[in-house]
């Protein structure tokens, strides 16, 4: 993967899974709305892919969008979300997309298990790793960052 290819692969993807699972709309931000809408987020998921290819994928949710994904993938009012459906379908959502990156990586890899922490601003640091590519989105309104990160030198 080239990293223009992964960045249009990652949206392509992100785009796609957003759709048929939770039929929302996610469209990619112009980098100059993504450069000047900086907020926080509320939950970060992640999940690590290792083998030939090492990458961590991480996605960060603002408060919002992380209740409207729980109640869409469970079909649920939003005040009915308690703390743990929210972390399940973060948790699903970053494995799913994870899922699919693997797939366009060079084997032998495997998929780890989701982490997700949830409540206020957090940064997620991965020692050693650097940022390969990263792409904001947006649904409804709400933003969505996808990062992966590798250590490995390219």
């Amino acid at each position: 993967m080239t990293t223009i290819t992964e960045h249009i692969q990652i949206i392509e993807i992100a785009k796609d899974i957003w759709y048929s699972m939770l039929a929302l709309p996610l469209e990619e931000m112009a980098p100059s709305m993504a450069e000047t809408t900086e907020e926080p987020h509320w939950a970060t998921s992640s999940i690590h892919i290792t083998g030939e290819t090492d990458v961590s994928i991480i996605m960060a949710f603002s408060a919002d969008l992380a209740k409207r994904v729980t109640s869409a993938m469970f079909d649920m009012g939003t005040e009915e979300l308690g703390e743990e459906e929210i972390a399940d379908a973060c948790g699903e959502m970053v494995n799913i997309i994870g899922g699919n990156l693997k797939a366009l990586l060079p084997e032998p890899s495997e998929l780890s298990l989701p982490t997700v922490s949830l409540g206020g601003q957090h940064h997620v640091t991965i020692p050693g790793a650097h940022v390969i590519e990263h792409v904001d989105l947006d649904s409804l309104g709400d933003r969505l960052r996808i990062t992966l990160l590798t250590g490995r030198e390219h």
